[in-house]
């Protein structure tokens, strides 16, 4: 009977006030064009299988999740692994991911991002002689715990309440049982480069439903700011303060809104490219957004688990032969997610534009996401794409 293994990805998004653009490197944009690419997939089976109003995902915290996981998976669940998370024909884009997120040192209480990996073994599993040398080889050091009894429930918690600086308290609800669990888990709180304008008047915004509501729209407006837009759509590059981030927020013209489908064809435009520094007007109602899931049954129909692998006398049919000899699968994908946008920029991010009935420069670029709109908040220089989703209905907070 094979052992369950758990990958938990999660992620806090805070933030406040800024905007951003830095220097990418080749792997920086193949990360990120993979990750832009896995957050439009995810989100949009998410949103199919669910119907959700609002729906939010890491895809920096899910790849390195996966990454250390596949770091000991056998060749077919090392190509799986990597297909699933955008890295087509690139079986070692997941392990960029990961070194990413693992920092020589850990970073200053004050820096804008944070980011932590870790795994956990069950004391009863027999690791193979070579794993603990190539776990440390990229800076991880595992932990074993007996992984059916609730100490192991306390002890990955306090990880993940500790990694996200206390924004996710949690992952776990019950004891994951042995094989291993890995973890991935990110935090992140900067200002906005240029600030909102401190009163936002409440403005309709329109639901997936049909209805509307009454939401309190934040204003900005000017020089400074980086725009993309066509037919369909018009959307904003926002900055952090450092240059380092930015969040993409895309706005569809229509009163429709940004739909799952629409993701794929938007890639580009969640990774940045293409935008263009240009006067602008952007209406961002104010949100706050928990959401979390059990992401394995949509990684499943995205080819995560490889086909079986034949067996062999040297590995027998173990699926992580890098870890240990013993049969061991992948069970859940648990992810939670947070973020919190307002004027300040206090905590993580989520936008939305409103029109008007001021008159219109016709030269001027107006994002306005009155309906349901999509952001993506990115890493400029790693490329790892921290938090991504859609927002229908600003008002609700999730769980």
């Amino acid at each position: 009977m094979p052992k369950s293994t758990l990958l938990a990805g999660l992620a806090a998004s805070l933030m406040a006030l800024a905007p951003a653009n830095a220097g990418e490197t080749g792997d920086s944009k193949v990360v990120l064009a993979a990750q832009a690419g896995l957050a439009a997939e995810l989100i949009d089976r998410t949103l199919a299988k669910e119907g959700a109003a609002n729906i939010m995902v890491s895809p920096a915290s899910l790849a390195a999740a996966l990454g250390l996981a596949s770091l000991g998976a056998s060749d077919e669940g090392k190509a799986a692994i990597a297909k699933s998370l955008g890295f087509a024909g690139e079986v070692k884009g997941p392990e960029k991911v990961l070194d990413a997120m693992t920092g020589e040192k850990p970073a200053a209480a004050d820096a804008p991002l944070a980011t932590a990996v870790a795994i956990v073994f069950d004391d009863r599993l027999v690791l193979v002689p070579d794993a603990l040398a190539m776990l440390a080889s990229h800076r991880i050091k595992p932990s074993i715990e007996d992984l059916d009894g609730p100490t192991s429930v306390e002890h990955i918690n306090a990880w993940v309440k500790n990694a996200t600086r206390g924004a996710i308290s949690s992952i776990l609800d019950a004891p994951p049982g042995g094989g291993f669990v890995s973890l991935g888990a990110l935090s992140f709180k900067a200002r906005w480069k240029t600030s909102f304008e401190k009163e936002s008047p409440a403005s309709p915004f329109q639901r997936p439903d049909g209805s509307t509501i009454s939401v309190p729209m934040m204003h900005l407006a000017g020089d400074g700011q980086r725009f993309r837009s066509d037919e369909k759509f018009t959307a904003v590059d926002l900055a952090y303060a450092g240059e380092s981030y930015s969040m993409v927020v895309v706005a569809a013209r229509s009163g429709k809104g940004v739909g799952g489908a629409d993701l794929k064809a938007l890639a580009s435009w969640l990774q940045g490219e293409k935008f263009e520094a240009a006067k602008g007007e952007i209406f961002l109602p104010r949100f706050s957004l928990n959401d979390g899931r059990d992401l394995m049954p949509v990684l499943n129909a995205m080819g995560v688990a490889p086909e079986k692998a034949p067996k062999t006398e040297k590995t027998g049919d173990a699926g992580f032969p890098g870890f240990t000899k013993e049969n061991i699968r992948l069970s859940h994908v648990l992810q939670k997610t947070m973020i919190k946008v307002d004027e300040n920029g206090t905590e993580a991010a989520a936008a939305t534009a409103v029109i008007t009935e001021r008159s219109i420069d016709p030269t001027l670029v107006r994002v306005v996401a009155d309906a349901r709109f999509a952001f993506a908040l990115r890493d400029t220089k790693t490329g790892l794409l921290l938090a991504a989703g859609l927002i229908g209905d600003p008002l609700l907070a999730g769980e």
